[in-house]
């Protein structure tokens, strides 16, 4: 059981957390340690910049494999919580700009060109197509016969993108056009994007051992444009001019990370998923799942990019801060990046200027509001809040990129200060998030009540309350 602490620290905790205790978030858990997104050139798609929703449910895959009906009430959760729009049509119809019409056509990229588990799940996309159509416009519901999904070379029937699962939808190995504005010197690339006005890049945590360690967002359009494999000579340049000019650039409105299953950083693009145990543990204590089980949306690729490499990275205990990032993700958000001559700026890679909104097990808001404490004076800051329902209080916590690399201990304790859980965990990157599966440190269930949580980390430390409600 839980132990006394001292009448010193005992005070200590009261002050941190009475000093906490003015500044409860609106928005709970979604907004905490976000910030105004530093000045961008973005392109004409991009409507929130550093505006990220990353949407964990352990229930996405069961033993007898993905749950399709789970799977879309999370595309459907994340474009909502993304647009702040109350149906699901409505939010749709906001992420595109004001030049949508009924006749608009909308190209999804998929990638499946590597079949399996791994590729992007076909009912991700499915309800994609479907939130689509609920768009009214001016009266008139979107057409199915004016989206198109494609992929270059790759396995659309063998992963279930058939007419019975697209029920009007154009399902299409693209062909290749000159258009004279795609990238990398003008390359020939897909059809179906030339004559699109909008695109969305659908993708799933895949890795790579040449180039890029990753298959990702700006790596799935080396299937948008010809002799893909030629591409791998530079990858990391090929993959920037693709996506900070051209086409891509100028058309994308949104990218959706489909982490049903994935592999991880340098496996693949082939071959079978990897566990994912660590990650989907360090959202939900409770989770036994071993995939990722995971939507992230964006209308900014950087962002998307980004928080799909955090979730990959965090999987193997890796580091995830801005200066760890790929340099053909650096140089694509403003950084000067070795091997680079020419720096885009089209979106927020850095994740304290990002406003990350987060849903787990299908929780999107805070039932309480939860207490957030400060930035103390030595540069830290933690909030803890309990989901209602589940045995889970997801804790989040922010430190100076100088304390990457070493420990951090969480320490929980009751209203009468005595310890109840204690918690040793390595720092991956500024920001940082952790479970507490609600036990103490026998393993038995902690009463409803408050709490206070605890961080320390070098000579960095905060605390928040959390009140686990049932």
């Amino acid at each position: 059981m839980g132990k006394n602490i001292s009448a010193g620290r005992r005070s200590f905790l009261k002050k941190s957390v009475a000093g906490a205790a003015g500044l409860a978030l609106a928005s709970g858990v979604d907004s905490i340690f976000s910030a105004t997104s530093a000045a961008i050139a973005p392109g004409p798609g991009n409507k929130w910049p550093g505006r990220v929703v990353v949407n964990f449910n352990k229930a996405a895959v069961t033993a007898s494999g993905a749950d399709t009906t789970v799977i879309k009430k999370m595309v459907d959760d994340a474009i909502l919580k993304l647009t702040g729009q109350t149906t699901v049509g409505a939010a749709w119809k906001a992420v595109f700009p004001a030049t949508l019409t009924a006749s608009s056509k909308i190209a999804i990229k998929t990638s499946t060109a590597n079949t399996g588990l791994p590729a992007v799940h076909w009912s991700s996309v499915r309800a994609i197509t479907d939130g689509l159509q609920l768009m009214d416009i001016n009266g008139t519901a979107f057409p199915a016969a004016n989206i198109t999904i494609y992929e270059v070379g790759g396995n659309l029937g063998t992963d279930k993108y058939t007419a019975a699962n697209f029920p009007g939808i154009a399902i299409v190995t693209d062909t290749f056009v000159n258009g004279g504005d795609g990238a990398l010197n003008n390359r020939t690339y897909a059809q179906t994007l030339k004559n699109a006005a909008f695109l969305i890049n659908v993708f799933s945590p895949r890795g790579h051992n040449v180039g890029s360690k990753f298959t990702l967002g700006f790596k799935n359009h080396f299937g948008t444009y010809s002799n893909a494999s030629a591409m791998h000579t530079n990858a990391p340049q090929n993959i920037q001019a693709i996506n900070c000019t051209g086409p891509v650039f100028t058309k994308n409105v949104l990218s959706v990370c489909s982490g049903i299953y994935g592999m991880n950083e340098g496996n693949g693009p082939a071959g079978s998923a990897d566990i994912y145990t660590t990650y989907a543990q360090s959202i939900d204590k409770t989770s036994t799942n071993q995939c990722p089980t995971t939507i992230i949306m964006s209308t900014d690729p950087v962002s998307a990019e980004m928080q799909t490499i955090k979730m990959m990275r965090i999987n193997k205990n890796g580091a995830y801060t801005t200066a760890d990032m790929p340099t053909y993700l650096q140089a694509s958000a403003g950084m000067t990046a070795t091997g680079f001559t020419t720096v885009n700026n089209i979106g927020v890679i850095d994740e304290s200027q990002m406003t990350v909104l987060k849903i787990i097990n299908g929780a999107s808001t805070p039932v309480l509001n939860p207490v957030a404490g400060p930035m103390s004076p030595s540069g830290a800051a933690i909030v803890a809040h309990h989901i209602k329902g589940q045995a889970n209080t997801f804790i989040e916590f922010k430190l100076p990129a100088a304390q990457v690399g070493s420990d951090a201990s969480i320490e929980i304790f009751d209203n009468k200060g005595a310890l109840i859980r204690k918690y040793s965990q390595k720092v991956l990157g500024v920001q940082n998030h952790f479970s507490w599966d609600e036990k103490d440190s026998i393993g038995g269930p902690v009463s409803k009540g408050t709490y206070i949580v605890h961080l320390v980390s070098g000579g960095k430390n905060a605390s928040a309350l959390c009140t686990i409600t049932g």
